[in-house]
């Protein structure tokens, strides 16, 4: 038996994912908790403070996580390498980290008096139901998921969706569209890589005369054909992606303008502004902005209360998982009704 420590990972992979629950490393309590291995009862797979974990309620996410893989990739994907494991042994990794973080935000909710209500309790009623309708009746009585752990898995994970929310309710969406802003440039880059002084500066004539001829009206493709030393010509760029030198010039360019010289640590780039301001892409960059400036608010919270946190796993239980396991196929997934009944 060993000692797991609540780690930090993404909000946004804990409550809204619906496949792959990513974990990532950081924040870890060193709150130490003694427990013998007679102290976890049967179907027990990990104790946070006053919370137990099933293996009931593990199942419901491996049986929809099956669902969902297999029917795209075929029952063969357990056994793919992931690194130095199978894909098999990181589910199961992430899926414990998952539930974890999971029991530990539920824990914090009654901190943030997070209660749910009638309504509440209904809907998570009903998810339940819909979703035992779709389990086979083999299924359920092989991983022992009854309306009671389908209930308490869809509330669990309503709650901390809600937590997350009102831990980032004052948290403004709202990116400017500059800041957000994705725009197409064209590049010609000469190399200075370990050149001389005398070298590099033969290379700034070569990039000023190349400016002088843009400028001029030469066209600035034929220009690159035959002068760019990067593969690369044209690119996509949001802000952060470049060097700032780079950047800053790329994002000051009106449509068709080309810059002066551009001046980077490892050599000199003329950049032509193909289109300023791409909106589809500028409209996905600013939703993936909103989302990991309130991840980072919440963890200003969760890190703190996670600190203090243990969870003691059964590792013989959790060995006995496995992804592999043969069950009759599904109609539904978990992911699927509980956005049914909670859409975001």
């Amino acid at each position: 038996m060993k000692k797991r420590t609540v780690k930090k990972g993404s909000v946004l992979a804990v409550i809204l994912a619906l496949v792959c629950l990513a974990a990532f490393l950081g924040g870890c309590g060193k709150k130490e908790k003694k427990l013998s291995e007679q102290s976890f009862k049967e179907g027990e797979l990990f104790r946070l403070d006053g919370a137990v974990c099933t293996r009931s309620e593990a199942l419901v996410f491996v049986l929809s996580q099956k669902h969902r893989y297999e029917a795209g990739c075929g029952t063969g994907i357990w056994d793919v390498k992931v690194g130095e494991q199978t894909f098999d042994e990181y589910m199961k990794d992430n899926l414990k980290d998952f539930l974890v973080k999971m029991k530990c935000m539920v824990s914090m909710a009654g901190q943030y008096e997070i209660e749910l209500g009638e309504e509440d309790d209904r809907r998570i009623a009903q998810a339940a139901a819909a979703y035992l309708k779709g389990l086979p009746e083999q299924v359920k009585k092989a991983a022992g998921i009854d309306q009671k752990t389908a209930e308490l898995v869809f509330g669990e994970y309503y709650t901390a969706s809600l937590l997350m929310e009102k831990l980032t309710a004052d948290v403004s969406a709202e990116i400017s569209e500059d800041e957000a802003r994705v725009i197409t440039v064209q590049q010609i880059y000469l190399s200075t890589a370990g050149l001389d002084q005398g070298a590099k500066e033969e290379k700034r004539r070569e990039a000023q005369e190349l400016l002088t001829r843009a400028q001029a009206g030469d066209d600035f493709a034929l220009l690159a054909k035959d002068k760019n030393e990067s593969e690369v010509f044209e690119r996509e760029l949001a802000r952060g992606e470049a060097e700032q030198a780079f950047e800053t010039a790329a994002f000051a360019l009106s449509q068709e303008e080309v810059s002066p010289v551009v001046e980077t640590a490892d050599g000199f780039y003329l950049i032509r502004c193909v289109n300023n301001y791409e909106e589809a892409k500028t409209a996905q960059n600013k939703e993936v902005m909103g989302k990991k400036h309130k991840t980072e608010r919440f963890y200003e919270y969760y890190d703190g209360f996670a600190a203090n946190v243990t969870a003691v796993c059964n590792e013989d239980a959790w060995g006995s998982l496995d992804y592999r396991e043969s069950y009759e196929p599904q109609e539904i997934d978990f992911y699927t009704i509980y956005n049914q009944y909670f859409p975001s």
